[in-house]
């Protein structure tokens, strides 16, 4: 499963960046996430896969073997289940799968404009995103005050990171 999950994170990032599907094939919004069906033919009944016979590196180019090892350093230290339940979060899948519920089957496949859409719009500048955190925050009735966007671009920068900055706060506003 934590295979399939990756390479939907590669579809997806390498549209984002590049404007162009990294693979062909259908990504399918099956009942525990997005699904390469043809790549589960191939590696089904396996608990754990280490090797892969069939692909061939030299294939890639340079922004393709670049968006692997990034969602394979990003996205690699989760768990099946963890990347599992980030998908089911995730518009592609969402809209893919329309009112069905989390349980139901389906084989609808996701939609490659909605994936490039969604990660693109994750791509932005620093003081875009700090902008965007402000008033998003600003909609729910929380004022973020000129320090804290300061430590949102610290965030945005990669100075900080994210869980780093949520551990100061709990500690701040507990006195830990």
């Amino acid at each position: 499963m934590k295979l399939e999950k990756l390479v939907y994170y590669c579809q997806g990032w390498h549209l984002a960046r590049h404007g162009v599907p990294l693979f062909r094939e259908d990504i399918q919004a099956w009942r525990r996430g997005p699904v390469v069906p043809a790549l589960y033919r191939q590696h089904r009944q396996q608990n754990n896969v280490s090797a892969w016979p069939d692909g061939d590196l030299t294939q890639l180019d340079s922004s393709q073997r670049d968006t692997v090892d990034w969602v394979t350093a990003e996205y690699g230290k989760f768990s099946a289940i963890e990347l599992s339940h980030m998908t089911h979060s995730e518009l592609p899948w969402r809209a893919a799968r329309g009112a069905l519920p989390d349980s139901a089957s389906s084989a609808a496949p996701l939609s490659i404009d909605i994936m490039r859409t969604y990660y693109s719009r994750q791509l932005t500048d620093p003081e875009t995103a700090v902008a965007l955190a402000t008033a998003n925050a600003a909609l729910e009735g929380v004022e973020f005050d000129d320090d804290w966007q300061d430590r949102l671009r610290d965030v945005a920068t990669g100075l900080v990171s994210a869980d780093d900055l949520v551990a100061e706060e709990i500690a701040r506003i507990t006195g830990g």
